[in-house]
This record gives C-alpha cells, sequence and structure tokens, in this order.
C-alpha cells in the first residue's frame, strides 16, 4: 500500500511524469508513419509544456519570462490542440509595445490559453484571433478579442463566476480571473464596439510586469 507521502505535490508530479512518458513513447510509434508525424510533434509538445507546469508547481521559485515567449507558448498549443482539423482555420494576429516580462510563466500562459480557447469555441468556421499589449506608464494592458458572435447579455455580467458559460465547463474564465487578480491585476469582458467578437482586456500594475515586451510577428 502507498505511503501517504506519495499524495504530496512531489508524489503527484511524478505520477504524471509517469504518464507524459507513455505519451512520449506513444508519439515515438506514431513518428514511424510520415501520416502520424505531426501529431506526434504536437503530443511531444505538449508533453513538454506539461512537464514544465509540474516543475514549476514543484519549485519554489517564481520563472519569469518576455511576454513574446509566454504569447507564442499559448498561440503554439492552441494550433497543436486544432491539428486534428475538426475545427476551421484559426488565425492570430499580434501587436505589442516593446517592453515587459511577467513572472509566473506557466499561469499566463494558461490564462492566454484559455481566452484562446474561449474565442475558438465561439469560432467552430474558424476566423481570427487579435491580440495586443500596450506597455503603458502604470499598467500593462493586454486585450484578447475574437471574431465570434460576442457574449450574451444576460450573462455578460457573471461571466467569470465559476460554471457560467453557453460553452464549455464554464471554469476557463473563473481560472483567468483568478490568476489575473493573484497578480492585482483585473479583467473585463465586453462585446466590440465596432466589429463582431468578444473583447477581453487585462490591466496589470507596471511593478508586476518589466522587462521587455518584444513583438510577436
Amino acid at each position: 500500500m502507498r505511503e501517504i507521502q506519495d499524495l504530496t505535490l512531489p508524489g503527484l508530479v511524478h505520477d504524471l511524469n509517469n504518464v507524459f512518458q507513455t505519451l512520449v513513447e506513444a508519439a515515438d510509434l506514431l513518428s514511424t508513419d510520415p501520416r502520424w508525424a505531426p501529431l506526434s510533434g504536437a503530443i511531444l509538445r505538449s508533453v513538454e509544456r506539461g512537464k514544465n507546469i509540474a516543475s514549476s508547481l514543484e519549485s519554489a521559485e517564481e520563472t519569469s519570462a518576455p511576454f513574446e515567449t509566454i504569447l507564442n507558448n499559448a498561440i503554439s498549443f492552441m494550433e497543436d490542440s486544432l491539428i486534428g482539423g475538426r475545427q476551421g482555420q484559426i488565425h492570430f494576429d499580434c501587436a505589442v509595445d516593446p517592453g515587459i516580462e511577467l513572472s509566473r510563466t506557466w499561469a499566463w500562459e494558461r490564462v492566454l490559453i484559455n481566452l484562446f480557447s474561449n474565442a475558438v469555441r465561439a469560432m467552430p468556421d474558424g476566423g481570427r484571433i487579435y491580440v495586443s499589449a500596450r506597455n503603458l506608464k502604470s499598467d500593462v494592458v493586454i486585450v484578447v478579442r475574437d471574431e465570434g458572435p460576442g457574449i450574451a447579455p444576460e450573462i455578460l455580467s457573471d461571466l467569470f463566476h465559476p460554471h457560467v458559460s453557453t460553452r464549455g465547463s464554464g471554469l476557463g474564465l473563473h481560472i483567468v480571473e483568478t490568476i489575473v487578480k493573484q497578480q492585482n491585476g483585473a479583467v473585463h469582458a465586453s462585446n466590440c464596439r465596432d466589429a463582431r467578437g468578444a473583447e477581453f482586456t487585462i490591466r496589470i500594475p507596471s511593478q508586476f510586469a518589466k522587462g521587455s515586451l518584444l513583438a510577436h510577428a
């Protein structure tokens, strides 16, 4: 019978690594067939991301990275998740100011991935996701918007509450708000005034974001 300490974080990370190893072996097997090589690559990249998250959770140190790296990782994850071709094509249009590095790298990747996933579900036939980031004197402002139908007025005010959603589990946006608040920031949801789609605006106090925010082409 397992010792109770196996239920602690190190024990759970150990079990996760066993799961990751099984996925790596499956990906290696798929890679022998050229038809499945892209899927194999997507699995391996997802495993690497999972290992990085597990390592970050286990470590007492908070990692930081340029916003460009966080953004690229989130986009890469979304592109891998769409590799099966069951979704219309998604394009990313990104415009960011130079100048910011964010701490808790894995958490900010999760914020972007949850917002991107929300946008993808709103655009089953495909579309474009716009990401902008501005480095202001007192705040960093990150905006993610899509070309979907927008947010239903009856749920707009409660959108960040758990299980409030027209799609999915309704936990993704609650997780977004939780992470942003942990950085003393705020997130606001609205429907675009001049275009079709939903828009999410995140404001982070400048003391929680430093360094350089590099442009993503």
